[in-house]
């Protein structure tokens, strides 16, 4: 087949065939790479606006965060943490409560909801709280296997004549609690 090329003209388009063969594969790698390196170094979507999913961490409170800031109660969470175990991870939450309010107030730790829907209920309350008292409340609810804490449920007790009482119910969203296995 190649024993008829004779001319200078089929020599250079031999060339140029062989160098076409050869150079459009590797040109094509090359901008392939470079457009991967593209996108993992400056974060290129391609010229489309991908909206960004705030994690649990952004969205919801952890160790040191407030998590009420009601008109009669200022709280945050001083510690928090999930330890593994065979019967399920226990979930474990100190809530500092200050009464910042003009009347006694007192507030409950209710039910811990898991990421997947899941609902542990048990109660831990601080008791009624003069007005600028603070105290802490801890619980731990065994949560399933494998399950991380999403929200807690939150009352807050009002007592304005020392006799009736009035109750207000919030729902806490959770961020990253650390995870053991201590």
């Amino acid at each position: 087949m190649f024993e008829d090329v004779d001319g200078p003209e089929q020599k250079t388009l031999l060339r140029l065939l062989i160098i076409v063969g050869i150079g459009l594969p590797i040109l094509i790698e090359v901008v392939t790479f470079g457009s991967m390196m593209g996108h993992h170094l400056m974060g290129d979507t391609g010229g489309e606006a991908v909206p960004e999913t705030p994690t649990a961490a952004e969205s919801g409170a952890s160790i040191g965060d407030p998590i009420l800031e009601s008109a009669n109660v200022s709280a945050r969470i001083d510690a928090a943490s999930v330890v593994t175990a065979d019967e399920g991870w226990r979930f474990t939450l100190t809530v500092n409560v200050t009464n910042t309010g003009s009347d006694p107030t007192a507030v409950r730790l209710d039910s811990v909801t898991t990421r997947s829907g899941e609902t542990v209920a048990d109660t831990a309350s601080t008791g009624q709280l003069p007005v600028g008292d603070t105290d802490d409340v801890t619980k731990s609810w065994l949560l399933p296997p494998g399950e991380r804490p999403g929200t807690v449920a939150v009352t807050v007790f009002v007592y304005p004549d020392g006799e009736s009482v009035q109750s207000t119910q919030y729902t806490v969203a959770l961020g990253d609690i650390p995870v053991s296995n201590r």
